[in-house]
């Protein structure tokens, strides 16, 4: 495997030719180098900050088909996505999980009424092995969901979805696409493209770290930025139009005991005709999402008090104990790179599907999509890229059956024998089964340190964050490779000392660098929290 060494790194993109340049390292662009390298392509894989920075960490944490999809007879994206979702239970079991939903019903015609759209669901995904809904009782629901209202309950539908950990399978995207040979490089900027005769043939690009520049040549260069396409398209042609509608989703975040449920339930309307997700993730529970349209795109968006308001006022709506802004643990904000070029419009209403456009110069350009169908959305990508590329004689995409990182050795029950060799709690050992698969022992070792007395969170994985994960930053590790600051913003403040200590052992920091980086994590944090509680 290529070791995180950026200096080499930086020095290959200056003197090695590529067939694909792709700008963006999330699931879209993590996804896309992965399979192109499979293939045989040389790709270099650049991304602005760190992988699953942006948009691709800040999912509702679900490979799902959409159950909302069914009102829009969006049938081709469902059966696409659950389709997609039986391979991601097959090919990263450590990271992919099956979890099933209650659908609560209160009205006497809704169960049949939901009981037939579940039944097109369940169609839809054949041949998933996943069960297929059925029609449960009122004790049958508070038995799933205790904390739901009884009040008018008549009971609902149980189904079952699947939910993930967005950011560290995207990780394992970029590492995979790496060990496949792929030069993959985190904090590298685009300045501008390169062109010959009016076509794109590179792009000069700039370490953020060191400052330096340097040339990458490149018979196709990629725009998979998420939120930024836009920018990326105007560097090509500034004359170009905007092809983005841009819109903001949150997530609050609970501890279990404040929202007690032994599965997900799905909130079928809302005001603004959304559906809404209470899930347990990580021993929490996270209540999203919205949509509000924006006009600005920001590295890190912030939730406005209107949707905090919203989502505690849905789900008290629901529950039998209202839920406050101190009951709040964590919160998150995603923006949804929403693809419409015949214009804005409402966001909640454009397609979930990919676009693919390519300029007059060969720019290839991909937005939309979904987590659940990022493989497929990169094997079209590729498809278009070798067609665009006249790099037609490499052969068919090779991701469907694609083993990630972890799951060779994985287990159900790998977590008892983790508890037994370091001690561990079980949910602390769930974790550890949960982030690593069978590669935990060789993450771990022998005696793993831990990171602050009382907690199972161990050094020896940060400094695998920064030799296997291309960790560079504290947040990069809080909020990312650990995820804890999208679970508790306390215990995140808590831990970014010692993480930033490790860090610059691990990478060479001065002590006031580390004092820089240690500061810039905590005053995130600080106003993430200030969204909430206004301190």
């Amino acid at each position: 495997m290529q070791k995180h060494d950026r200096k080499s790194r930086f020095q290959k993109l200056k003197e090695e030719n590529f067939d694909i340049l792709i700008l963006g390292g999330g699931a879209t662009g993590a996804g896309a180098a992965l399979d192109a390298s499979l293939r045989g392509l040389k790709v270099a894989l650049l991304e602005k900050s760190d992988f699953a920075s942006g948009t691709s960490s800040r999912s509702t944490k679900l490979i799902h088909g959409g159950v909302r999809y069914l009102a829009q007879f969006h049938f081709k994206l469902i059966h696409e996505a659950l389709t997609e979702r039986q391979r991601l239970l097959e090919n990263a079991p450590h990271l992919v999980k099956p979890l099933p939903f209650i659908l609560p019903t209160y009205k006497i015609y809704e169960k049949p009424y939901y009981s037939i759209g579940m039944t097109m669901y369940d169609i839809l995904a054949w041949r998933g092995k996943l069960p297929g809904h059925k029609r449960v009782s009122k004790e049958e629901v508070l038995k799933d969901f205790p904390a739901l209202q009884s009040k008018g309950l008549n009971g609902g539908i149980l189904y079952y979805d699947s939910q993930f950990n967005d950011a560290r399978l995207n990780v394992n995207l970029a590492r995979s696409a790496s060990q496949e040979g792929a030069l993959v490089l985190s904090r590298t900027e685009l300045v501008s493209f390169e062109k010959k005769d009016g076509k794109i043939v590179g792009g000069k690009i700039k370490d953020l770290i060191t400052g330096e520049t340097a040339t990458v040549k490149a018979k196709v260069v990629v725009n998979t930025t998420g939120p930024w396409v836009d920018e990326i398209r105007l560097k090509d042609d500034p004359r170009t139009y905007r092809v983005l509608s841009p819109s903001q989703g949150i997530h609050l975040v609970f501890k279990k005991e404040t929202i007690p449920c032994n599965t997900a339930l799905i909130i079928p309307k809302t005001k603004d005709g959304r559906v809404v997700f209470l899930i347990p993730w990580e021993d929490h529970v996270v209540l999203g999402t919205t949509d509000t349209p924006i006009h600005e795109v920001t590295e890190d968006p912030m939730p406005l008090e209107s949707e905090v308001d919203f989502l505690l006022q849905t789900g008290s709506d629901y529950l039998a104990k209202p839920l406050q802004k101190k009951d709040i643990l964590s919160v998150f904000a995603g923006i949804r790179p929403l693809i419409s070029p015949e214009g804005n419009q409402d966001t909640k209403n454009i397609s979930r599907e990919e676009v693919i456009l390519v300029s007059p110069s060969g720019l290839v350009t991909m937005g939309g999509g979904k987590w659940s169908t990022y493989r497929k959305m990169a094997e079209d990508l590729i498809d278009r890229v070798l067609v665009e590329g006249g790099l037609e004689n490499y052969g068919a995409s090779r991701t469907a059956n694609h083993v990630f990182p972890g799951k060779i050795g994985y287990s159900e029950n790998l977590y008892q024998e983790i508890q037994k060799m370091y001690k561990v709690g079980e949910e602390g050992a769930k974790r550890l089964q949960n982030y690593y698969g069978g590669e935990v022992f060789l993450v771990l070792g022998k005696s793993p340190t831990p990171l602050a007395k009382g907690l199972e969170y161990f050094k020896e994985e940060v400094e695998w964050f920064v030799k296997e994960e291309f960790a560079l930053s504290v947040t990069d590790v809080l909020a990312r490779r650990f995820r804890i600051q999208f679970l508790d913003l306390k215990l995140a403040a808590k831990l970014a000392s010692p993480i930033s200590t490790i860090l610059a052992k691990s990478l060479g920091w001065k002590e006031s660098f580390r004092k820089e980086k240690e500061a810039e994590a905590l005053s995130l944090i600080d106003s993430l929290k200030a969204t909430y509680n206004g301190k």
